[in-house]
């Protein structure tokens, strides 16, 4: 072979440079053709769906449909509520781009006069469901909001929208039962969103209103919606229709609770504080109840002002506190009842068991316990005990005596029959903030005060004193308890719920909640001491004796530790608890005269009032002047 074949063939199995380019270019133009067909593959096959939907949601949208909330009625169909139609200004923070927040706020302020951070905050909050709209003002007037809707090209995602604002009427009559709407708190968002609220709706926040939020709200309905690139609706698609809230039907009589008020007032009127309940012992139903003085939750619904708050917030008499419910007082001698039916049942003392009282008792370690006279009642048995309001006599029969060596129930039985009156524990109104009271025994005051307990400590409790505490409604359930047989009832503030149409959906059962441990025998001998309470001639509580109706009763004076007065004597609290009639009893009531002194002096004369005012149905005149002095006491 010559040199220049061997030259030739060489040089075709060489590629030039200018081959290589051609093959270098030429592959990867393959490799990005065979790329961009597998994503186009990926986008018109494998993700197809994905963004067809994403397109869909673009154009339509899935928005709640608020229901409207339940109205309060009282036992007699009278409306203590109203939904009142407002104008709302409302964002819809999917259309509102984030940079352009700030600017859609500033204009809204400016047309609203609503706070800009306030405003700004409610969009960026809303951003966690950016689709969903979110009210950013409560209530604008009309000419606000045709301003808002004529900057609607300035304004996009904003809206406004026929609203409801809550209406109270009965002011600070019914302010602590029925309660008031409000703002969800921040710290309860993530809680109320479990339980189906939006963040920016007004939920209940006391009273009837916060117990029965699920009843009264109802259920959200849904809209799908079209809409245009501002977020305007353009059209609407489908709808499911909201479940409006229920109505709520109380066992409270507005008119008996109007009159117990206007009694307190009078009694009370700008410087003292009390509660009167008033109850069907049969049934549990509460009829009226009044924590004096209270406070008027229109405030709150029109947004309460600082100045208003700060005034309720700073009165010592604690308007806020329902203290029907909430309030813990030691029951004074009203408490007595436990220890009598205790010692009966118990066989520590019969009926007719004698103890003498010399107006006090002094135990061996030199503490002195007194009897509310000072002069003893002398030879004393179980219908003068009570009737009287004899001292000595509990503390004989609950702690002993170390010198006649008489045993008595003992703190621990003590605390039993306490617990078993219903002394210890919530009722279970349907109300928010129920306290539950202390029945103290040895193992609550070690755990509690790290402090051992004495004999001195069983003399107290038997008298509702010292450590002992418990609640007007407690108080009030125990007599209608004993004026029922026996029977412990669930008080009942809820009488039925019914649906928009009238339908009723939920009737909250009368029920028993307990049986008072005392036999039908040993329970006619104390209601015996009760009636001689009122109707006797040494009864600590003729002065809630009335020609309407005979009664049955009892006086408390509770002290408590506080600055004494000019005699040495503490601070106390006036009681008085009982039924009517005696020998058929359709109502049980309590009154409690916070700070009022003796029970037979303050609370008495307010008892025959209210018993009065609900058999006439009238105010009666007043027959004392307020907190006189003179009269037996206990």
């Amino acid at each position: 072979m010559s040199q220049s074949q061997e030259s030739s063939l060489r040089g075709t199995g060489r590629p030039s440079s200018k081959s290589r380019r051609s093959l270098l270019i030429g592959g990867l133009a393959g490799v990005g053709v065979a790329a961009l067909a597998g994503r186009l593959w990926q986008l018109q096959i494998t993700q197809a769906s994905e963004f067809i939907s994403q397109a869909e949601t673009n154009r339509t949208r899935s928005v709640a449909i608020p229901p409207i909330r339940g109205l309060i009625f009282d036992r007699a169909g009278r409306q203590l509520v109203r939904n009142t139609p407002v104008f709302s200004i409302w964002a819809t923070p999917a259309d509102i781009p984030e940079d352009d927040t700030r600017r859609v706020s500033d204009l809204l302020a400016e047309l609203t006069e609503e706070d800009r951070d306030e405003l700004e905050l409610a969009i960026s909050l809303g951003r966690s469901d950016p689709g969903e709209p979110v009210r950013v003002a409560r209530e604008v007037s009309r000419e606000t909001a045709l301003l808002v809707a004529e900057k609607f090209l300035e304004l996009p995602g904003v809206e406004i929208r026929d609203s409801t604002k809550r209406e109270y009427s009965s002011g600070e009559t019914l302010g602590a039962i029925v309660g008031y709407t409000g703002p969800i708190p921040a710290e309860r968002a993530a809680e109320f969103a479990r339980r189906g609220a939006r963040f920016d709706e007004d939920i209940g926040l006391a009273g009837i209103e916060k117990s029965l939020q699920e009843q009264l709200r109802g259920e959200d309905g849904r809209r799908l919606i079209e809409v245009e690139a501002l977020g305007r609706e353009v059209r609407e698609l489908a709808a499911t229709p909201p479940r409006s809230g229920g109505n709520v039907f109380l066992t409270i009589d507005a008119e008996l609770q109007q009159g117990t008020t206007e009694l307190m007032s009078r009694y009370l009127g700008g410087r003292g504080a009390g509660v009167a309940i008033i109850l069907d012992p049969n049934s549990g139903d509460v009829l009226s109840m009044v924590s004096y003085p209270s406070f008027d939750n229109a405030l709150f619904a029109e947004g309460i002002s600082v100045d208003d708050f700060q005034r309720l917030a700073n009165d010592s008499r604690r308007p806020l506190v329902n203290h029907a419910i909430s309030g813990l007082y030691p029951p004074g001698s009203t408490y007595k009842i436990v220890a009598a039916a205790g010692a009966l049942e118990e066989n520590v003392a019969a009926p007719s068991t004698s103890i003498e009282c010399a107006g006090h008792l002094i135990l061996p370690s030199g503490w002195v316990f007194y009897d509310w006279l000072l002069t003893g009642h002398g030879s004393v048995n179980l219908h003068r005990a009570i009737s009287e309001s004899c001292n000595i006599y509990f503390y004989n029969i609950s702690g002993g005596n170390p010198y006649t060596e008489f045993k008595g129930l003992g703190e621990g039985r003590l605390a039993e029959f306490g617990r078993s009156f219903g002394f210890g524990s919530p009722t279970g109104i349907d109300l928010p903030n129920e306290a539950a009271g202390v029945v103290p025994d040895h193992e609550w005051k070690n755990d509690n005060l790290s402090a051992p307990w004495v004999t001195g400590d069983t003399y107290q409790a038997a008298i509702g004193q010292g450590l002992m505490q418990a609640s007007p409604l407690q108080l009030v359930n125990m007599y209608a308890a004993i004026s029922n047989g026996g029977t412990l009832y669930k008080p009942r503030i809820v009488d039925r719920v019914e649906d928009a149409n009238g339908e009723v959906v939920e009737v909250p059962p009368v029920q028993e909640i307990g049986k008072i441990s005392v036999s039908p025998t040993n329970l006619s001998l104390i209601q015996r001491g009760l009636v001689e309470t009122v109707n006797g001639p040494q009864g600590t509580g003729g002065r809630a004796r009335t020609p309407v109706v005979t009664m049955a009763g009892k006086t408390g004076t509770a002290e408590y530790a506080g600055p004494k007065d000019s005699n040495g004597n503490d601070p106390s609290h006036a009681w008085f608890v009982g039924y009517a009639p005696a020998d058929s009893p359709r109502i049980a009531f309590v009154v409690l005269i916070r700070d009022g002194g003796e029970g037979s002096l303050a609370a008495a004369p307010v008892a025959r009032d209210l018993v009065e005012l609900y058999f006439t149905e009238t105010i009666p005149g007043m027959r004392y002047p307020p907190f006189d002095a003179g009269g037996p006491s206990g």
